[in-house]
């Protein structure tokens, strides 16, 4: 049987980066679970795109003061392997 060109073998977060999200408004909380059972699966297609909304309501969130940008730049670390950024 053909492997499926959208699951990935590899993990889609980087689980090396230690972040607690638990002071996170409640929306982005349920992003990022959502994003870890989607790992689970290696389903890298729904990651991506569960992780562009998560990338956009994160920087709305620093943009109104809810969180830092720290914060931002962590999760933009841990979930998109994206560590080079500017808001």
């Amino acid at each position: 049987m053909e492997k499926d060109p959208f699951i990935s073998d590899e993990p889609l977060y980087d689980y090396s980066i230690e972040y607690d999200i638990t002071h996170l408004p409640q929306p982005l909380q349920e992003l990022i679970k959502e994003l870890e059972e989607i790992d689970k699966t290696g389903d890298w297609l729904t990651y991506d795109y569960k992780f562009s909304i998560l990338d956009v309501d994160a920087k709305g969130y620093v943009r109104r003061n809810g969180i830092s940008e720290f914060d931002y730049k962590q999760i933009l670390k841990k979930y998109g392997g994206i560590y080079d950024c500017d808001i």
